[in-house]
C-alpha cells in the first residue's frame, strides 16, 4: 500500500556561510614585474561544496572540464587596487585590469601567451593593495568605475536549470611585508543554497523516502536526459547518507543550489517533495546570495530543527572525530557515548573565521571518563574564536587522577588557554628558506593575531545531575568550567559564559586530604574565572572540598588543625582582569552562599533574567555571539522549579 505522505511545516533559519576573509601610487602600465617591489605569493582556497558544477578543489579553476563534463569556462579573472583607491569606491585607475590567471598547486599565474618569459608570471606590490578575483574568467567585460560595476562580472542564467557553474568571488587585502601569504577565499556568488536534513533512529523510514525533489516550484527540472549536458544531474544537486555507527540515528541530508535572482522563498512553498515526506516553509523568506537556509526533521519523534552547520554530528563515531578541529558543527540527534568506554575529552581550535560546536540541544548520554589528563570534560579545551552552545549533557561521570594541575569542569576543562608552542607551530607552519628574519616575523604575527586576544564561549549550554571526582594537588574544578581564559606577554585569551547552568549534581575534590586543596579553586559552577559568567545559575549543592587550617593551640602550645571549605560557592573570581577588561561574574544564581556579591542564593531571592518567548532559534546572525539576546524562556517560581532555556520547550 502506498505510503501516505506527511507534510511538515518547517521554520525557516538564516546560517551565514560567508566569512569575508579578510601607497605610493604608480601608473597603470599593464606590467607588474619589478623586483623593486615585494613578491606577491597567492594561494587559492574555497569553503567546500560538493555539486556537480562546484569545484572539487582549486586546480578546477584552471581546467574546464569538470566531472567529465566540459563547461567551456575557466580561469579567474584578477583585479588589484590601491587600498585606498578600493575604500573610496574609485576602480577607475587599478594596478592590475581583469588579468587572466591560473591555478596551479593551489597558487594563482597570470596566463602566459605563446613564448613568454616565465618570469612574467610574478607579481610585484609596493604598497596597500585590495585584490579582487572572479571565477570563470570573462575576458569580454567592461570596464569597472566603483565597486557596484562589479556584480556585472560574473557570467549568469536567470534559470537554473540551465546552469553549467557557479560563479565565484573573493577579496583580500595584503600589503608588501606579508604579500607572501596572501590567501584568496572564493565564495559562491549569485547562489543561495538550501540544505535539508531528514532523521530516523531506524534505517526503513529514511530509506523509503522514494524520489526526493527539492523546491520542485522554484527549480523543476524538465529535461530527463541531464547526465550527458553539464546540466543539473537530480532533483537534488547533492546527497549524503550517514548511516549510524553506534548511539545515534541515520541521516539524509540533501543539498540543492538556486539562483537568487526572483526566487525568494514564500510561505507554503515545497522544500523537500517526496512518496513519503512532504515539507514545505512555515514563513516568507527573502534570499541572499552567499547564505545557506538550513531544515531538519527528525521522521521518529516529529521534531522540527535547524542545523546551524553543514558538518552534521549524528552518532559516536562523528562526535568524537572533533577532537583536535576546527570549523563548524551541529549535532542532529541524542547520542549516547557510553560505547566510548573512558571519554576522551576534546579539543575544539578556532580557526581564522573561528569555530562552533552546537550540540542542538539534543542529549548526550552515558559520559564516564577516568583520566590523567590535565584538562577533563567533554571539551578538555575550547580555543581561539570558538562557541559551544546549546549543549544537553546528562549525567556526566568524571573521574581525575592527574599528575599536573587539572582543569575540570562537565562542559569543559579549561576555556581558552594560552598556546602551547605546539598550537603555535602548527598555526605558523612552514616559510621558505629566503624569507627575511623581518618578513617571517610579521607573518608570525598576522597568523597568530586571531589566536592572541580571542575570545571563547559557553552559551545556553545545560548539565544535569555531573558526578566529579578529582584526585590532584591545587586542581580547578566547577560543574560548567575548571578554570576560564588566561593571558601571557603577547595577547588575551579572554572568555564568556551566559545562559547556562546545572542542575544538580556533587563535586568531590581530594576527599580525605585537606592538604592537597592548597592552591586549589572549587566551584559550583566555574573553579576560577577570569572571564565574564553572567545570566547563569548552579543548584549543586554536594561539594567536599575543604582545605587543613590551624584551629587552635594545645595546652603545649602546639598548632591544633581543623579543616574549612574551600569552595566560594559559585566561582573563584580570579585576579588577571578587572571589569573593564571583561573579567567579571554578575547577575548569577547559586544554591549555596556565595562569597561574591554578584552572585545571589536561590534561598535569599530570584533570577531577574531577561526571557525570550519568540521562535526560536533568533533567526538573524551572529546571534549566538553577544550575549544581547537572552536565551531564558521561563524563570520558574521556587526551589523545586528553576529557569529553563528557550529549548526547553519542546
Amino acid at each position: 500500500m502506498k505510503q501516505m505522505k506527511t507534510y511538515i511545516n518547517l521554520l525557516i533559519a538564516i546560517i551565514a556561510a560567508v566569512t569575508v576573509i579578510s601607497c605610493t601610487k604608480e601608473p597603470d602600465t599593464g606590467t607588474y614585474s619589478s623586483e623593486e617591489g615585494a613578491l606577491l605569493n597567492m594561494s587559492v582556497n574555497f569553503q567546500p561544496f560538493s555539486k556537480l558544477a562546484e569545484l572539487p578543489n582549486g586546480n578546477a579553476m584552471a581546467d574546464s572540464v569538470i566531472g567529465g563534463k566540459n563547461y567551456e569556462l575557466n580561469n579567474v579573472g584578477l583585479y588589484i587596487y590601491y587600498t585606498d583607491d578600493y575604500n573610496n569606491n574609485d576602480l577607475t585607475q587599478p594596478y592590475i585590469r581583469n588579468t587572466e590567471c591560473t591555478v596551479e598547486d593551489g597558487k594563482l599565474y597570470p596566463v602566459l601567451a605563446p613564448g613568454e618569459n616565465a618570469t612574467n608570471r610574478n607579481i610585484f606590490i609596493y604598497d596597500r593593495m585590495t585584490i579582487v578575483a572572479f571565477y570563470p574568467y570573462n575576458a569580454e567585460v567592461d570596464d569597472f568605475t566603483t565597486r557596484e560595476d562589479e556584480e556585472n562580472y560574473p557570467i549568469t542564467r536567470n534559470d537554473y536549470s540551465e546552469q553549467y557553474y557557479i560563479p565565484y568571488r573573493a577579496q583580500v587585502e595584503t600589503n608588501p611585508t606579508i604579500a607572501f601569504y596572501t590567501e584568496l577565499w572564493f565564495y559562491p556568488k549569485h547562489t543561495y543554497k538550501v540544505e535539508i536534513v531528514v532523521v530516523s533512529d531506524g534505517e526503513g523510514p529514511v530509506s523509503d523516502l522514494g524520489v526526493v525533489k527539492l523546491l520542485p516550484n522554484i527549480d523543476p527540472v524538465d529535461n530527463e536526459d541531464t547526465d550527458t549536458d553539464g546540466k543539473r544531474e537530480k532533483w537534488y544537486d547533492d546527497f549524503v547518507s550517514m548511516q549510524n555507527e553506534g548511539g545515534g540515528s541515520h541521516v539524509l541530508q540533501y543539498t540543492a543550489y538556486v539562483w537568487t535572482i526572483d526566487n525568494d522563498l514564500k510561505k507554503g512553498e515545497v522544500l523537500l517533495e517526496s512518496d513519503g515526506l512532504i515539507l514545505i516553509s512555515s514563513q516568507d523568506l527573502k534570499v541572499t546570495e552567499e547564505y545557506v537556509y538550513r531544515y531538519g526533521y527528525n521522521m521518529t519523534t516529529g521534531e522540527i530543527f535547524i542545523p546551524t552547520s553543514t558538518n552534521l554530528i549524528h552518532d559516536l563515531n562523528t562526535l568524537e572525530m572533533i577532537d583536535g578541529s576546527s570549523g563548524n558543527f551541529y549535532q542532529v540527534c541524542d547520542i549516547d557515548v557510553s560505547g566510548a568506554g573512558s571519554w576522551k575529552p576534546m579539543k575544539l581550535y578556532g580557526n581564522t573565521s573561528g569555530s562552533r560546536f552546537d550540540g542542538g540541544v539534543h542529549k548526550i548520554t552515558g559520559l564516564t571518563m577516568t583520566t590523567s589528563e590535565s584538562t577533563a570534560g567533554l571539551f578538555g579545551l575550547i580555543q581561539g574564536n570558538s562557541i559551544v552552545c546549546n549543549v544537553n549533557l546528562i549525567e556526566p561521570e568524571i573521574t581525575v587522577n592527574a599528575t599536573d594541575t587539572c582543569y575540570v569542569g562537565a562542559i569543559c576543562g579549561k576555556v581558552n588557554n594560552i598556546l602551547s608552542e605546539e598550537d603555535r607551530l602548527a598555526l605558523i607552519g612552514t616559510f621558505p628558506d629566503n624569507l627575511s628574519d623581518v618578513v617571517k616575523n610579521e607573518l608570525i604575527k598576522a597568523l597568530l593575531e586571531d589566536a592572541l586576544n580571542s575570545q571563547s564561549k559557553i552559551v545556553a549550554c545545560r548539565v544535569e545531575n555531573p558526578t566529579i571526582t578529582v584526585t590532584r594537588v591545587a586542581p580547578r574544578v566547577g560543574s560548567i568550567s575548571g578554570s576560564a581564559e588566561d593571558r601571557n606577554e603577547e595577547g588575551t585569551y579572554k572568555s564568556g559564559i551566559w545562559d547556562t547552568y546545572s542542575l544538580g549534581g556533587t563535586i568531590s575534590v581530594n576527599a580525605g586530604n585537606p592538604a592537597a586543596n592548597d592552591g586549589a579553586y572549587v566551584g559550583g559552577f566555574c573553579g576560577l574565572n577570569n572571564g565574564f559568567i553572567t545570566r547563569s545559575y548552579t543548584t549543586i549543592d554536594d561539594i567536599t572540598a575543604e582545605v587543613e587550617i590551624i584551629t587552635g593551640t594545645d595546652p603545649n602550645g602546639d598548632p591544633v588543625y581543623g579543616t574549612e571549605d574551600i569552595y566560594q560557592g559559585f566561582a573563584t573570581m580570579g585576579t588577571l582582569y578587572t571589569s573593564s577588561e571583561g573579567g567579571y561574574i554578575t547577575n548569577d544564581w547559586a544554591e549555596l552562599d556565595d562569597d561574591n556579591s554578584n552572585v545571589s542564593s536561590f534561598q535569599d531571592s530570584w533570577p531577574t533574567f531577561g526571557t525570550y518567548t519568540g521562535i526560536w532559534p533568533v533567526l538573524s546572525t551572529g546571534w549566538m555571539s553577544s550575549p544581547g539576546t537572552s536565551f531564558w524562556y521561563d524563570l520558574g517560581s521556587e526551589t523545586t522549579y528553576y529557569p529553563i532555556l528557550q529549548w526547553e520547550r519542546r
